[in-house]
């Protein structure tokens, strides 16, 4: 196949597997500041609410009491997998498939954390779908990068081939 083809085939297939990391940075990094505010403030606020000076309307005041009695350490929990999970997606936007496994188990064990905290009523079927949608997509976009091959490496990519052959040219 003629090389300039190649490297059109995989520049067309790195831009498509960086359309859904960003989608995945913004999940995640939206997820692990909101978790880890959320378990920062929450004796705060469950005092305030105790103590009558924070209300409710109504139909939220039984969510509210709720998430009141979830523990903290679930917040932290989920936060720091979040966390794990953006970097696993920053190391996917290198190509390392380091990343992927990263990713994959960040995801995996937040669904875990909820089941084991929450019970099984608060594992949602779409957070379970849309879990395994990503994963599936993340592994057939990096297995079409070659990033799963034995002996790929980052430098050996087709896109970076070509910055290797004109550093070796102004030698």
């Amino acid at each position: 196949m003629d090389n300039n083809l190649e490297q059109q085939i995989f520049t067309a297939r790195r831009r498509s597997l960086r359309i859904i990391l960003v989608l995945s940075f913004i999940g995640s990094g939206f997820s692990l500041l909101s978790y880890l505010l959320t378990g920062t403030i929450m004796p705060l606020a469950k005092t305030m609410y105790e103590s009558g000076s924070m209300t409710f309307p109504s139909e939220m005041t039984v969510f509210a009491e709720e998430m009141f009695e979830t523990p903290r350490s679930f917040f932290f929990c989920s936060a720091l997998l979040y966390a794990m999970s953006l970097a696993g997606a920053i190391l996917m936007w290198n190509l390392r498939k380091s990343g992927f496994h990263m990713y994959t188990l960040a995801q995996l064990l937040i669904l875990l954390v909820t089941l084991l905290f929450l019970g099984k009523e608060r594992v949602a079927l779409g957070n379970i779908m849309f879990t395994l949608l990503f994963i599936i997509y993340y592994y057939i976009a990096l297995r079409n990068l070659n990033v799963f091959a034995k002996e790929t490496t980052p430098e050996t990519l087709p896109e970076n081939e070509e910055r290797k052959e004109d550093s070796e040219n102004q030698l």
